[in-house]
């Protein structure tokens, strides 16, 4: 189907009339979306955990169905009610997705907390949540020791504990309190309206805002899983995003499975060869990740991929932009380009690069059926092509979030032009109605009375065939207002110098403008990322 008919003929009752088979308007919850339609062949594979030695074990839909029966019951004998708030910090792991899941069949309130949080961080989104129970594994809860105060004062319940516990904290134990528990359906009434997440985003002025999303989530995240990464039915799929996050828990989680693929749930850490050989053994074609992850891939060289030669149906990424240079290897080595696509966790996946079309170098691609997209000047004027402004969303009442936890002026804040989402991100429309990332508007470069996307010249600098990451931030300066500065992470086998400092300048005097390029170059040993492996540019014009 072309993607102009796809996208103006597309209308959210008819798309989700299609997808489920009871009266979704009166009663729905995501863990009925993702189990109850996928439980009729009960040897339908669910999940394929890989574990740290890259073995496999193997989940049924059905068994899904019944472990997360018997957790929502469990959460229930605990004392918990619909709408109490239940925290999680698990890595991942099996236990992850019948945890999210129970809690949701139970009507409760998922709160994901992401393994890298230190105490306080965990603390802080404990207590601004309200939450009444914990669940995580042993070794988290051996770093709260700073907080086990707090941690007296709600449930704890705790995947493979250790026979003496060292923690003051009393514990519940996870699995003997599933094997306990009664796997019967819960008659537990939820509709799209009702709570299911309270996800903290980063908080760049302030502390982490709590954004409130309900169980129409997975309504918002669909049209991007079965349009942009191309989701079919039964088949494996590798989305390399932590369940900590929206993206992980629902565009490239929740989603596909509700839409019957099988999910990989690879618990090891990330690196480039486990990622080979994962990919052989289970013979995945469809993988997304973040831009970090790609990059990664790519820095390990030729090599492993000449060893393992892995063909792909589909690859695609989201989370920052992803460079043209990164996507133009994957090609040449696998014969498969990347799609990139452009979300925020407040409204949804918006844009995205759909098989419909082609791939324009450096375009997240067009709008996602379901959603408007504009883009507003300093002027307050909407855009014309080629000119930047921060990408606007219609509202509609598909939005993942309908409000920030106990800021809901803040959230009224965030509309322009009354119904408007204005995400704070700059980009630009081409003639053929592709859009391209520029960056935040903080990140945005003014030098000599010119505005200089960071991407733009990061997107240049890694050409290099000594540059594994970089990232470049406006430097104060007395003449120009900001100058281009560029942090630098090397490949393997490559020292600084400043004749390479020199070689990366030429390279961007020659192929950018001649205001563009950058005038400082510092060599680092990695760049500050946040926990969800986006780079954090504000930590590096200080």
């Amino acid at each position: 189907m072309q993607y102009e008919k796809l996208y103006h003929d597309f209308k959210w009752d008819d798309f989700c009339d299609e997808l489920f088979d009871w009266d979704w308007r009166k009663q729905f919850n995501i863990a009925q979306a993702v189990l109850d339609r996928n439980t009729k062949d009960p040897k339908k594979i669910a999940l394929y955990h890989v574990k740290q030695k890259l073995d496999v074990n193997v989940f049924t839909f059905g068994d899904l169905r019944s472990l997360t029966n018997k957790f929502a019951n469990a959460l229930q004998s605990l004392g918990l009610k619909k709408g109490d708030r239940v925290a999680r910090l698990l890595p991942r792991i099996p236990e992850t997705y019948v945890s999210f899941l129970g809690t949701w069949k139970s009507g409760m309130v998922d709160v994901p907390l992401y393994t890298a949080f230190g105490p306080d961080a965990i603390a802080y989104r404990i207590q601004d949540s309200e939450a009444k129970a914990l669940i995580t594994d042993q070794s988290n809860l051996d770093r709260l020791t700073s907080i086990s105060d707090l941690l007296k004062e709600i449930q704890v319940i705790v995947v493979n504990p250790e026979s003496e516990n060292p923690s003051e904290t009393t514990t519940t134990d996870f699995g003997k309190l599933i094997k306990e528990a009664d796997d019967a359906d819960l008659e537990v009434e939820t509709t799209t309206d009702d709570l299911a997440l309270l996800v903290y985003t980063s908080g760049t002025t302030g502390p982490p805002k709590g954004t409130t999303i309900s169980h129409n989530a997975i309504l918002s995240v669909l049209p991007y899983a079965k349009y942009c990464l191309d989701i079919h039915e039964n088949e494996m799929f590798w989305g390399f995003a932590d369940p900590g996050w929206v993206y992980g828990l629902l565009s490239a989680g929740s989603a596909p499975m509700a839409l019957g693929a099988a999910l990989v749930v690879f618990e090891p850490g990330f690196d480039a060869e486990s990622w080979y050989q994962t990919i052989a053994k289970l013979k995945i074609t469809n993988f997304t990740a973040a831009p970090t992850a790609f990059r990664a891939i790519m820095a390990s060289g030729k090599a492993l991929a000449e060893k393992y030669k892995p063909r792909f149906r589909y690859l695609s990424s989201a989370g920052e932009p992803l460079n043209p240079e990164v996507i133009r290897w994957f090609e040449s080595e696998f014969g498969t380009p990347i799609r990139d696509m452009y979300g925020i966790s407040e409204v949804s996946m918006v844009i995205g690069n759909n098989p419909c079309f082609g791939i324009k170098s450096g375009s997240c691609g067009k709008p996602i059926p379901g959603f408007t997209v504009k883009l507003k000047g300093e002027n307050g004027c909407d855009c014309k092509d080629a000119e930047i402004g921060s990408i606007c969303v219609k509202q509609n009442d598909h939005f993942i979030s309908n409000g920030y936890w106990g800021l809901e002026e803040k959230y009224r804040k965030s509309f322009v032009d009354d119904n408007w989402f204005d995400t704070g991100d700059l980009a630009y429309r081409d003639e053929d109605g592709y859009y391209f990332f520029v960056g935040r508007k903080d990140d945005v470069i003014s030098s000599s009375g010119y505005r200089i996307g960071p991407f733009e010249v990061e997107n240049c600098i890694i050409e290099h065939p000594a540059v594994a990451e970089c990232a470049v931030v406006g430097k104060p300066d007395t003449l120009r207002g900001e100058i281009v500065k560029a942090f630098i992470v090397l490949n393997k086998n490559y020292t600084a110098s400043e004749a390479l400092k020199k070689d990366v300048i030429e390279l961007c005097r020659d192929r950018l403008s001649k205001h563009n390029y950058p005038r400082e170059i510092d060599f680092i040993k990695e760049l500050p990322k946040t926990s969800s492996g986006k780079i954090q540019r504000r930590k590096l014009r200080k």
